[in-house]
């Protein structure tokens, strides 16, 4: 059932045009009123006047003015002060009202009333135009031009911002984030609705802010007043919610520009521009599709090496130290950091005046050095570092950190021992400022974090197997590398390592769900429901937030699945799923979706109706919830038209899922038309062979077209594949 995958017919002007446009449609407005200079206000037509103009900051005298221009449907100027009141027209409506300000009091007096209605027509139509250039015909959603006028005008305010505020202040600036979710399909049609279907689950993903599509499965997001460690998270949360949703691949490119007093200086040294940071976004985007199927990358880890918290020693540094280790079996590496960075430069000149004989020092930097000890190991070079800060004065204004690495250790070589300084320092870091921390698994444990964060699973699995290494028990690292390899699509290869981790600790949040998942992703759905419900046993005893969602949509979506409709409605109503309260955070929609689908299978269809209503106010797109929706519309008399729309929505928007053709065809069996409920059958029995209700339909519709023989095969195949099945077998009786 293929339908053209373009839409061309762009949707009239809405107010929130206003927002999307309102630097383009300015321009417009004072290229066609010449005579006014601005600016320009564009106020809603449909809302609460008074609140609107205490928004915006406008006098209440406005009000007259826009209710006259509204209720004469003509534009209206102002007598108070230079003002035009132009209505904003979407087809023969008014969506909005543009106050222009700034008219010269020459034109003012002379303009008739005909000219300026009949122009606020014409920048109507121009408005229409900007928008209908700004739109991808293939998801609905707006293009690569608009997201770069987009960037233009919001780079613009960062260098304003930027001179306005002290040197060193930094303020939230703009991330720009390029999403690739490109399909591997066989041909065109397939591969544009693979990219559709992304489309519209990053939509309900983000929910209210706007996304743009490059084409060919390339998304664009400008995050206003996101710093770099909010767009890594936002990064990661979308590619937990992808992978769990059953795409096989997606990467992210994400870039920050801050905005702080040295803006403008960057401006002219780097040429920031809307151009320069979309190429270097795809620059990170690139590096991200090299690491795996689900990553992400950030252009400041490519750009500025020296900067990464896993940052390699300097060469210059390294040459010093090969010749200190050069004849020493064993030697203590220590790297010592100020917590917090002095104005003065008596760092390290202060530390090497405390530094023993024996010891050999080597800066790095101004905060940070290196001390040398031959013949030293992990013990001893821990007495060492603990003399070392009790010689340290107390009014320097800062206290010290010391990461401790140690030769031999394991097979690491010598030129790894640095590196490994640096692992220590970071774990250190857990433990607060003015803290000593010796080198171990953990250290690997937390360089290995990096590296995932980063989406650079390869580095992140070597890290945590070396750590593993050191510390074969630590059930942190066994879960690291069991998530690792999870992430690679390695599903069995994870899974002995979740496993040892719960033969160690049966209590294990982390590790239950990870099983869980894991069984889920081989088919193994018995033991994916015993792995979550144990998972939810320890969550309700050791809360953990951040997980909860993930934990009750896997296990609610298992129920349906395999049948236990009760146990679903008991999850989801215990957990207040439909609490108006709660917040509508991504997988919270499809935990209403789910809770309708349980609803639906104990019969409940009233609730059901409502709880999938909701659902779809928040994610217009979900096919499960629509193909559900419309089947239930059907089962209630609520119009048959409308059942059958949402059907035929829900097999438009993904039509692998057999359900969504059955349900089509029990909407279309209502409605008689049996040929086209054969078709729609067939394609639900080609994606599920052992698709026992349509069969049973199947068997009923030839049934009622006066097939008789071949109803009977349809009743007898239901039969093999149930034998208890008392419908089938009444109407094989019935044939008979």
């Amino acid at each position: 059932m293929g339908h053209y995958p373009f839409e061309w017919q762009v949707q009239d002007l809405c107010a929130e045009d206003f927002n999307h446009f309102q630097n383009q449609f300015t321009q417009i407005i004072l290229q066609l009123v010449p005579f006014a200079h601005g600016p320009v206000t564009f106020l809603d037509a449909a809302i609460d006047h008074v609140d609107a103009l205490q928004n915006v900051n406008k006098p209440k005298y406005w009000l007259q003015y826009i209710k006259r221009a509204i209720r004469r449907q003509r534009s209206v100027p102002a007598s108070e002060k230079p003002i035009l009141f132009l209505p904003v027209w979407s087809a023969e409506s008014i969506v909005g009202i543009a106050a222009v300000e700034g008219v010269d009091e020459q034109f003012s007096g002379i303009i008739s009333e005909e000219w300026l209605s009949d122009r606020s027509r014409i920048i109507s139509r121009e408005f229409l135009l900007q928008k209908e250039q700004a739109f991808d015909p293939v998801t609905g959603m707006f293009n690569g031009r608009h997201l770069q006028d987009a960037l233009d005008s919001l780079l613009f305010k960062v260098q304003e911002n930027g001179r306005h505020v002290k040197k060193g202040t930094v303020l939230p600036g703009v991330s720009l984030l390029l999403l690739e979710i490109h399909p591997r399909a066989n041909n065109a049609e397939k591969a544009l609705r693979y990219i559709v279907r992304a489309g519209y689950y990053l939509e309900s993903f983000l929910g209210q802010d706007v996304l743009h599509h490059l084409g060919n499965g390339v998304f664009g997001l400008i995050g206003e007043n996101v710093d770099e460690e909010q767009a890594k998270k936002l990064g990661k949360n979308i590619l937990s919610w992808f992978r769990r949703e059953g795409f096989q691949r997606i990467h992210i490119g994400i870039n920050t520009i801050e905005c702080n007093g040295k803006i403008t200086t960057i401006a002219a040294e780097n040429g920031l521009s809307c151009h320069n940071l979309i190429e270097q976004t795809w620059q990170s985007l690139r590096k991200a599709s090299r690491r795996g199927p689900y990553a992400l990358c950030t252009y400041s880890s490519i750009s500025k090496p020296e900067a990464h918290p896993l940052k390699k020693t300097k060469s210059a540094v390294l040459v010093k130290l090969r010749k200190l280790w050069a004849d020493a079996d064993t030697f203590a590496l220590l790297l010592i950091s100020q917590d917090r960075e002095l104005q003065d430069d008596g760092f390290p000149k202060r530390l090497l005046a405390l530094i023993e004989p024996r010891a050999e020092a080597i800066a790095i930097s101004a905060n940070e050095t290196f001390v040398f000890l031959k013949n030293t190991d992990a013990k001893q070079a821990l007495s060492w570092a603990r003399k070392l800060k009790k010689k340290l004065p107390g009014d320097l204004g800062t206290t010290y950190s010391i990461g401790i690495a140690y030769f031999p250790c394991i097979d690491f070589k010598k030129s790894d021992i640095p590196q490994n300084g640096r692992k220590a320092l970071l774990h250190a870091g857990f433990f607060g400022p003015d803290t000593i921390t010796i080198f171990d698994g953990i250290s690997q444990n937390v360089s290995g974090d990096i590296y995932y964060g980063e989406g650079d699973l390869v580095r992140a699995v070597k890290e945590y197997r070396k750590g593993l290494e050191l510390d074969p028990a630590n059930t942190n690292l066994l879960n690291s590398l069991g998530e690792a390899y999870a992430q690679m699509k390695k599903p069995r290869k994870a899974k002995p390592f979740f496993e040892t981790v719960l033969h160690a600790d049966p209590k294990h949040y982390m590790a239950l769900y990870n099983l869980g998942v894991t069984s889920l992703t081989i088919a193994e759905n018995e033991k994916a429901i015993a792995y979550f419900e144990q998972a939810l046993a320890v969550y309700r005893h050791k809360p953990q937030a951040n997980q909860i969602n993930d934990l009750l949509l896997q296990l609610g979506k298992l129920y349906c699945r395999t049948g236990r409709y009760n146990k679903a409605v008991v999850l989801l109503e215990k957990n207040k799923v439909m609490d108006e309260m709660s917040p509508i955070i991504p997988g919270r929609y499809a935990l209403l979706c789910y809770l309708g689908e349980a609803y639906m299978g104990c019969g409940r269809n009233k609730e059901a109706v409502m709880v999938l209503q909701r659902a779809i106010r928040y994610n217009p797109h979900d096919a499960h919830a629509l193909s559900m929706l419309g089947e239930l519309y059907a089962l209630e008399n609520q119009g048959d038209d409308i059942a059958l729309s949402l059907c035929l929505q829900a097999v438009n928007i993904d039509d692998r899922h057999w359900k969504h053709w059955y349900r089509l065809a029990v909407v279309k069996y209502r409605m008689a038309e049996y040929e086209s409920a054969l078709v729609a059958l067939k394609e639900s029995m080609n994606r599920e062979h052992k698709n026992v209700e349509a069969l049973y339909l199947a068997g009923k519709v030839y049934e009622k077209m006066g097939f008789h023989s071949k109803a009977a095969l349809m009743f007898k195949a239901v039969l093999k594949i149930t034998p208890n099945h008392k419908v089938a077998s009444a109407a094989l009786e019935g044939i008979n």
